[in-house]
């Protein structure tokens, strides 16, 4: 009996202990931090391809003339180094390589990035966008352009957490942010960013018509993850 009394006992305190820890554990939300890393030495691959037309239109809208050039190469992103931003914020600074004639790696510009509690921020060519806001949902409505001085476009989540595959690689889950803005027959713009948890930025899609008098100029961008750092 003396033994049977010592493990009610055992068991009785266990149970008690256990089911403080599950009352004072909190509950884990996942916020979406992972679709933005921070992680230094992690690198992505892209292929970019790029189209600019210059169009001349007569009195009546009709092309008469038309210049252009397009480009294609390879890009590749890695963070490089912590640092502590202008705002006091940490960051990362971000390399940009493009290969030369030899097949190689050079730099070719930098940028930078930060991420706290609310959103995520990359400084491109010196202009600071938002380029996430968290938690991720599809009712939330951001200006990427809030912090520099091009015009305000406002940017949404149009899909949260869904799986995405392209170039035999596939990620469980992604978020696609998109435009909200109207087009109409002067501009059109379309903006598409995709981001994969654990990795980052794997798709991007920029597309934007002016149409004035005696002219229309289109300009598309599009860069596709190939690889990345595992």
């Amino acid at each position: 009996m003396k033994h049977i009394r010592h493990i009610i006992i055992a068991t009785v305190v266990l149970t008690v202990i256990g089911s403080g820890c599950k009352k004072d554990d909190p509950p884990h939300i996942d916020l979406g931090y992972a679709y933005f890393p921070t992680a230094l030495n992690k690198w992505i691959d892209y292929q970019v391809d790029t189209i600019w037309i210059h169009y001349t239109l007569d009195t009546q809208g009709l092309v008469t003339g038309q210049t252009g050039d397009t480009d294609t190469y390879p890009l590749r992103e890695e963070l490089v180094e912590d640092f502590t931003d202008p705002a006091g914020r940490a960051a990362q600074r971000m390399i940009r390589y493009t290969k030369d004639s030899a097949d190689h790696w050079l730099p070719h510009d930098v940028w930078w990035q930060s991420l706290d509690n609310v959103r995520a921020e990359r400084t491109e060519e010196n202009e600071r966008r938002i380029k996430l806001t968290f938690a991720p949902h599809t009712n939330t409505f951001w200006n990427t352009n809030a912090f520099n001085v091009e015009p305000e476009l406002e940017l949404t989540f149009d899909e949260v957490d869904v799986p995405w595959s392209v170039n035999g690689m596939s990620f469980d889950s992604t978020v696609l942010v998109t435009t909200t803005y109207q087009n109409n027959f002067v501009k059109t713009i379309t903006y598409k960013e995709r981001y994969a948890k654990h990795v980052g930025l794997v798709y991007r899609e920029v597309d934007s018509t002016i149409t004035q008098t005696g002219y229309r100029n289109e300009w598309r961008y599009k860069e596709v993850i190939t690889g990345y750092a595992h």
